[in-house]
């Protein structure tokens, strides 16, 4: 049987969210776009881009609200948030504790109103993890095991906790082999780049710096003669090109960057060191790029 906790609040509080963040960057967008090149634009349309990414994050989230349930079987407990679910099999759930009889705790994770997921310590029961989209402690069911407990917010509690106890006195006698207790992730989730801190550094200052790269055009543009000498290496060549062209620098920069990250993370699993070196390649790309945006401009 599957519970479900209220979501209405929490759904249209994450897509209210969402959808101003969607329209601050589309009229920033729609705004800045008649104006000339310069550092005003590059800087608009990069807060664009992140208000867009930020409402990515917040979509995912209240999707999650969304479709955030608690199903209930003879093996076990089955906590869906987002793309990711948590097993609970029922002999290794100890007990069930109104949310009434504990302390309401500080949730670290995402909190927003009516709609807590993340970690807290709980007086009396120890840390545990929230799904739950309550408004008060009272709404809330702690599942307490031996290696780690759960809150949850189903609607109609009491008919949850009969449910499991009864499934619980129904399964103590079978011998049947159960799942594991623990979280489900998808595989993009287990990917090892996400525990890589060194190859995230190294990703991370590559995007930095084509970013730097794009400003730093961006910024300049404005001072620019009509027509620039664009040949590199310049080695005593002479090739004027209108100023425009300039930007793709940039272009062919963010191209070739992408192409590295992706090839960066493709090879990561089997050779990490390949990764490194595909990654700090795309580093030093970005940084010849630059230097020879700076020669064009001189």
């Amino acid at each position: 049987m599957i519970y479900r906790p209220a979501r209405l609040i929490g759904t249209a509080t994450g897509a209210a969210i969402a959808t101003l963040a969607l329209l601050l960057a589309a009229l920033l967008m729609a705004f800045a776009s008649p104006w000339a090149i310069s550092a005003a634009k590059f800087l608009a349309f990069g807060t664009a881009f992140l208000l867009i990414a930020l409402a990515a994050i917040f979509a995912y989230w209240t999707y999650a609200c969304f479709t955030m349930s608690y199903a209930l079987d003879e093996k076990g407990l089955s906590i869906r948030w987002g793309l990711i679910r948590q097993f609970i099999p029922l002999s290794r759930i100890e007990r069930c504790v109104p949310g009434r009889e504990a302390r309401f705790p500080e949730i670290r994770g995402v909190n927003w109103w009516a709609y807590h997921v993340g970690r807290a310590s709980v007086a009396g029961i120890g840390e545990a993890l929230f799904y739950s989209s309550h408004h008060s402690p009272w709404e809330l069911t702690y599942i307490v095991t031996s290696s780690r407990s759960y809150a949850i917010s189903p609607e109609n509690s009491v008919r949850f906790t009969t449910e499991l106890q009864r499934l619980q006195r129904s399964q103590a006698a079978a011998a049947e082999e159960t799942p594991r207790q623990g979280a489900e992730h998808p595989l993009v989730a287990t990917y090892p780049f996400w525990l890589d801190r060194y190859g995230q550094a190294l990703a991370l200052i590559a995007v930095l710096a084509n970013v730097a790269l794009f400003g730093f055009i961006f910024a300049v543009y404005p001072g620019l003669a009509d027509h620039l000498n664009l040949a590199f290496p310049p080695l005593g060549q002479t090739e004027l090109r209108p100023k425009r062209e300039v930007l793709q620098i940039p272009a062919t920069a963010l191209a070739l960057l992408a192409v590295s990250l992706a090839a960066g993370l493709a090879v990561h699993r089997w050779e990490r060191a390949a990764s490194y070196l595909l990654l700090a390649g795309a580093i030093l790309l970005q940084g010849l790029f630059l230097i020879a945006a700076a020669i064009a401009i001189t």
